[in-house]
């Protein structure tokens, strides 16, 4: 369960008690959650403990730090510096991994230049969470700013990063114009964490928000069989569509459960 998509992205927006909502969420099958870094009114350690008292796992944790992206080297320090305070919170959480949904909007700048400095932050950045045995994905991102928008984008920066994993979103590989299958192909050895977003529209031409997983036009079973077919292990977020909450969720369980299995 993306928490983001549930409490904290504005067209989405639920006021609900983080109890109820693992109460729900465990009663719908669904295995974990992936926090991001605000919206709970509540210290990481009493999060972990309602967690481990519902029996889910932190999956994930999101966290955007843009100060990676700047081409000054003495704002990149800094933010290292708050990458490592992220670090710590996943380890509080007792995840693995961390995503990073840099959408390139505080630099100012074009994504290609944000993603050559965005590459210059992780070689700095990459020790500690190695060092941390944490996991670091990157998000394929829909701001036209956004510094890892297509699978060419993260290809390059694993070249130079080898270390870096991708979380692979079906939904903004499509508005970015990649046909998603082929998008998670050409990255399938580093894709270790998975959006499933959909959409209605043309691809690289989607005007309006994501609809329910698994009823647009993002051909979710074919990528789901690709994942099988290489051997994908890790977590699945559903990314919902609509004002409706839970029951988006309860629905797209019914339209893919059966074939994530």
């Amino acid at each position: 369960m993306y928490l983001y998509t549930l409490m904290n992205c504005p067209w989405t927006r639920e006021e609900m008690d983080l109890v109820e909502i693992c109460r729900r969420t465990k009663s719908l099958g669904i295995d974990g959650l992936d926090f991001i870094g605000t919206g709970y009114h509540k210290s990481w350690e009493n999060i972990r403990k309602i967690t481990d008292d519902h029996g889910l796992k932190t999956i994930c944790f999101t966290m955007g730090v843009g100060q990676l992206e700047s081409p000054d080297a003495k704002e990149r320090i800094v933010g290292v510096e708050e990458f490592k305070n992220r670090l710590e919170v996943a380890h509080t959480l007792g995840s693995d991994r961390i995503m990073l949904n840099q959408g390139g909007v505080r630099s100012g700048n074009d994504s290609d230049t944000n993603r050559k400095w965005m590459i210059e932050g992780l070689k700095d950045a990459m020790p500690l969470a190695n060092a941390a045995g944490i996991e670091v994905t990157i998000e394929t991102h829909n701001s036209p700013t956004a510094p890892f928008k297509t699978s060419a984008h993260f290809s390059e920066a694993i070249a130079e990063v080898p270390d870096l994993k991708v979380c692979f979103d079906t939904g903004n590989s499509f508005i970015n114009g990649e046909d998603p299958l082929q998008g998670y192909l050409n990255n399938k050895e580093h894709v270790t964490h998975m959006h499933f977003k959909d959409v209605k529209g043309e691809l690289g031409k989607v005007k309006s928000g994501p609809c329910v997983p698994g009823t647009g036009v993002v051909d979710l079973p074919a990528i789901i069989n690709a994942m099988k077919e290489n051997r994908y292990n890790g977590y699945v977020n559903l990314e919902k569509g609509g004002p409706d909450g839970f029951e988006v969720y309860k629905q797209s369980m019914e339209l893919l459960g059966p074939l994530i299995a």
